[in-house]
C-alpha cells in the first residue's frame, strides 16, 4: 500500500456519521447497512426516547438524547460530525437548515479533511397530483420522472408535497448553495413505496419484531383488520382500465401508476450514494445528486384485491371483495389515492441492482407482520401520516 493509500485509509477510518431517525424504519435500516458497509466508522444517533438508547447503544452508537425540535442541538452535533444522513421528517425545514447551519460552520473551520456531506431523505410522492381523486389521470399519471433527466426534476411543481424541502426555491438554496460554494456536498435520496422487514435496531419489547413497517401497504392491511373489509380509495385501478382503453398500446405503463421498492434494495442505494459522496467525484450539478429510490410498479387495486384474498384466508376480513370508498372517509391512505412514477435510471448507472422479492410476493408477510404489531396494542405503530411520510 502506497503512502497516499494508507494515509487516505487512515482517514475513512476516523470519519465520523450523525444519523437522525435512527429508531424508525428507514433510519434504522440504512443505519446498519451503512454499518456493514464501513464498519469502521465512529456513529453517532439521535433518539428521542431513552428507552431505545439500549437498542441504539449494543450495534455501537453513541446516542444523543433529543427531538428534532431541538435546533441548537442538532446543529452543534452536526458540526461535530463529516456526514450527516437525515432519515427523518422529510418535510422538517427547520430541522434541515439547523443540519446545514451545523455542517457549514464545520466546513468553514476546515475540522477535517473530508468536506462535509450530507444525505437527505425524501420521498417519490413530491410526483403526486395536488388534488388526488383516485383516478389514473391522462397526460399527468402518463409522465414518469427519470432522476437522470435534470429537467425532470428542476420541473416539478411548485405545491408538490416535498417541495418545501426538495425542490422549492428557497429551500434547494440553502440545500445546494453550500455544495455549489465548495462547502457541504449534499445529496437526496427519494423513496417510493417501500416494503419488507425494516432491519433497524429497536424491536417490539413483546413480541421482538421491528418497531415499524412502511405506512403505505400496511395502512391499507390496518384498515382491513379495522373494517373487516380491506378497502381502496376510489376505483383503486387509480384509473388504469379506463385509460388502458384510450391507449391500448401503452397497456404496460398506463397500468402501474406507483413505484415501489424493498428495504434491503434501498438500503444498498444509500450504500452507493455515500461511497459516491465519499469519492469526490460526485456531480457538480445540484440536480444530478438526486436519487429516485424506484424498482417495480404497482396499483393499489390490485394490491388492495391480493390484500382481500390473503386476509380472507387468514380469517381477517370477512369478505375477500374490496370496497371503494372515498378520500374523505380515511384521509390516512392518501397516498393510495395517487399517481407517482418515476425510475432511478441515475442509481441504476451507480450500479445499484435490485435483487429482493417483489411487493405482490411479499404481500403474505407484510400482513403476517402488521397484524403481529397490531396484536401488541403498546407498541402498535402510528397511523399512516398524511402527505410528507406515507413512502417511509
Amino acid at each position: 500500500m502506497s503512502t497516499e493509500q494508507s494515509l487516505l485509509s487512515s482517514e475513512l477510518q476516523s470519519l465520523a456519521v450523525f444519523v437522525l431517525g435512527a429508531t424508525g424504519y428507514i433510519g434504522g435500516s440504512v443505519l446498519v447497512g451503512i454499518q456493514q458497509r464501513y464498519p469502521e466508522f465512529n456513529y453517532t444517533a439521535l433518539v428521542r426516547s431513552s428507552k431505545n438508547n439500549s437498542a441504539i447503544e449494543a450495534i455501537g452508537v453513541k446516542v444523543i438524547q433529543g427531538s428534532h425540535s431541538d435546533l441548537e442541538l442538532i446543529e452543534k452535533v452536526a458540526a461535530q460530525h463529516d456526514i450527516v444522513v437525515n432519515c427523518a421528517d422529510a418535510d422538517d425545514l427547520p430541522l434541515t437548515i439547523a443540519i446545514l447551519k451545523g455542517m457549514m460552520e464545520r466546513s468553514k473551520r476546515g475540522s477535517s479533511s473530508q468536506k462535509p456531506l450530507l444525505i437527505h431523505t425524501s420521498g417519490t410522492s413530491l410526483l403526486s397530483e395536488d388534488n388526488p381523486t383516485g383516478s389514473f389521470i391522462p397526460g399527468f399519471a402518463e409522465k414518469i420522472y427519470d432522476d437522470n433527466k435534470p429537467e425532470d426534476i428542476r420541473g416539478l411543481g411548485p405545491k408538490q408535497p416535498h417541495r418545501t424541502i426538495d425542490l422549492h426555491a428557497e429551500v434547494l438554496r440553502r440545500i445546494f448553495a453550500a455544495g455549489e460554494a465548495g462547502l457541504v456536498d449534499t445529496y437526496i435520496v427519494t423513496p417510493s413505496t417501500i416494503y419488507g422487514k425494516g432491519q433497524g435496531p429497536c424491536r417490539n419489547r413483546l413480541t421482538k419484531s421491528l418497531v415499524i413497517v412502511s405506512q403505505q401497504v400496511n395502512g391499507l392491511i390496518r384498515q382491513g383488520v379495522k373494517r373487516k373489509q380491506v378497502v381502496q380509495i376510489g376505483p383503486g385501478t387509480n384509473g388504469a382500465t379506463a385509460a388502458l382503453q384510450s391507449h391500448p398500446l401503452e397497456a404496460n405503463s398506463l397500468c402501474l401508476v406507483w413505484n415501489n421498492v424493498h428495504i434491503e434494495d434501498l438500503m444498498d442505494l444509500y450504500g452507493l450514494v455515500l461511497e459516491l459522496g465519499l469519492s469526490g467525484d460526485g456531480p457538480s450539478d445540484a440536480y444530478e445528486r438526486f436519487f429516485f429510490g424506484s424498482v417495480g410498479e404497482h396499483v393499489w387495486g390490485e394490491v388492495a384485491k391480493e390484500l382481500g384474498k390473503i386476509m380472507h384466508q387468514k380469517g381477517l376480513v370477512d369478505t375477500a371483495e374490496v370496497k371503494s370508498i372515498s378520500l374523505q372517509e380515511e384521509k390516512s391512505l392518501l397516498a393510495t389515492a395517487t399517481n407517482s412514477r418515476s425510475v432511478a435510471n441515475r442509481g441504476f448507472a451507480l450500479g445499484w441492482r435490485p435483487s429482493r422479492p417483489s411487493l405482490i410476493d411479499t404481500l403474505p408477510l407484510e400482513v403476517e407482520w402488521t397484524v403481529e404489531q397490531l396484536n401488541d396494542a403498546s407498541k402498535a405503530p402510528n397511523a399512516p401520516r398524511h402527505y410528507g411520510m406515507e413512502d417511509k
